[in-house]
């Protein structure tokens, strides 16, 4: 795991240090959080760092825990017992009995392997099964004790409130299981085995659902920040024409000759986005990004046009119109089965064929393309020639690709026959690629 630290945080850190006392974990903890972590997607894995180097000695016995006269009775539950106390402590406030029910939990049912290099994941599994994972929010939600049905709002406040603390009770199961692996093989072989990419970092192709949901908080701000990209770009292309007004009044001082033009500032409109997305399975993951992207554009631009596409072209600008959500929207284009033509095959030959016979009469000077996708093409024709009329109509044209560059022109991938007839061609595998090609338009 890596979190982003620059050396100043690291000098604000080591000053924290001198001025906390390190015997008190919880407090010298905090100091160092304070400095070197700026965002909360972050904050997990500095937790699980700090975690590894400065972990507390593994108890051999409920004495030698801190809290004997709490954690033996725990013991000696039935499964059924400690998880009634479980959603009782989930349901109120405060760590400390649900930490130790965390550890009774591990002890119990993890099944750790002595000097077996894993991260614990499946220790973690087992323990959060042995206590009915899948329901504990919905059992936290019927123990509360309420005179009639619940109020929309309150009701999403206690379930929000129930899925905090469930996810809290699995977080203090993760740190009891990484403790006791750390004192099995030591904190860099620990490590070793949990290096994970932050969401900015996460693969489109290979991204978890849960990484997958870390990237939506920045795709908002990204849409914002493509538009005004856009916008300022064909400022800057823009044809410059002379502000008569200010032409003559600087003229004034030169008897009315106007030696020197004063040029108008250029308003250009928003532009007009049309947006190409490969929804086929071997961008399956990526297919989630480019939908929740256009999601993400749709209030940004004058005018945007979203087709998807696997051998054929639907349009879909209506869907994110009338949808609610994007799981929403999403759901509809998988149930209509849309950008499928023949046989749920790859062939961008066909669907560029079908998406100019759509659009290309609409496309002019002041439209943006922007085509997503792996450009894996099932060795079909490529029809390299109708994105050539594409570029020709249109103001720009540029194709981000998932695949790491070095697989491109391997296989059926026919990127290079592409690349010539767009404006650039990016690697696009995770979202801080994305933000520099943003930039870069800048």
């Amino acid at each position: 795991m890596q979190v982003p630290i620059s050396t100043s945080e690291v000098l604000d850190a080591m000053r924290a240090v001198t001025v906390t006392d390190i015997s008190a974990r919880a407090e010298f903890k905090s100091a160092i959080r304070a400095c070197l972590v700026k965002s909360e997607d972050h904050r997990h894995a500095f937790d699980t760092v700090f975690e590894l180097y400065f972990a507390p000695p593994v108890p051999d016995s409920a004495e030698d825990s801190g809290n004997g006269r709490l954690v033996a009775p725990l013991e000696s539950l039935s499964d059924a017992e400690l998880r009634d106390i479980l959603i009782d402590a989930a349901a109120a406030e405060g760590d400390t009995l649900l930490r130790e029910i965390a550890n009774v939990t591990v002890d119990r049912h993890a099944g750790i392997q002595p000097g077996r290099a894993v991260a614990g994941t499946f220790y973690t599994y087992r323990a959060m099964r042995a206590m009915g994972a899948d329901s504990l929010v919905a059992d936290i939600l019927s123990r509360g004790h309420h005179d009639g049905p619940m109020a929309g709002l309150a009701m999403r406040m206690a379930r929000e409130h129930a899925e905090n603390r469930v996810e809290r009770f699995r977080q203090l199961v993760e740190s009891r299981i990484r403790i006791a692996l750390v004192a099995d093989r030591g904190a860099d072989a620990v490590a070793a085995t949990l290096r994970t990419p932050l969401p900015e970092d996460s693969d489109f192709l290979t991204a978890s659902s849960e990484q997958i949901a870390a990237m939506r908080t920045v795709m908002d701000p990204l849409g914002r920040k493509l538009a005004s990209a856009l916008t300022d770009k064909r400022k800057r292309s823009g044809r410059q024409v002379v502000d008569i007004r200010r032409t003559i009044r600087g003229s004034m001082s030169t008897g009315g000759i106007p030696l020197n033009l004063k040029m108008a500032e250029p308003r250009p409109s928003k532009p007009k986005l049309v947006v190409l997305a490969d929804i086929s399975g071997s961008v399956a993951t990526f297919a989630e990004f480019t939908l929740r992207l256009m999601s993400a554009l749709r209030m940004e631009f004058a005018s945007l046009r979203s087709f998807v596409f696997i051998d054929g072209v639907d349009e879909v600008t209506h869907i994110f119109a009338e949808a609610g959500t994007i799981v929403e929207a999403s759901a509809r284009i998988n149930n209509e089965k849309l950008g499928v033509w023949l046989d749920g095959r790859s062939d961008y030959g066909h669907a560029l064929e079908d998406f100019a016979d759509r659009c290309l009469h609409d496309l002019d000077s002041r439209s943006t393309v922007l085509i997503l996708g792996d450009a894996r093409n099932n060795y079909h024709n490529p029809r390299a020639d109708i994105l050539d009329a594409v570029r020709t109509r249109a103001g720009h044209l540029y194709w981000l690709n998932p695949e790491k560059q070095v697989l491109w022109n391997s296989g059926d991938s026919v990127i290079s026959e592409y690349s010539k007839h767009c404006d650039e061609v990016h690697e696009c595998r995770n979202i801080r690629q994305l933000a520099a090609f943003v930039e870069a338009l800048d």
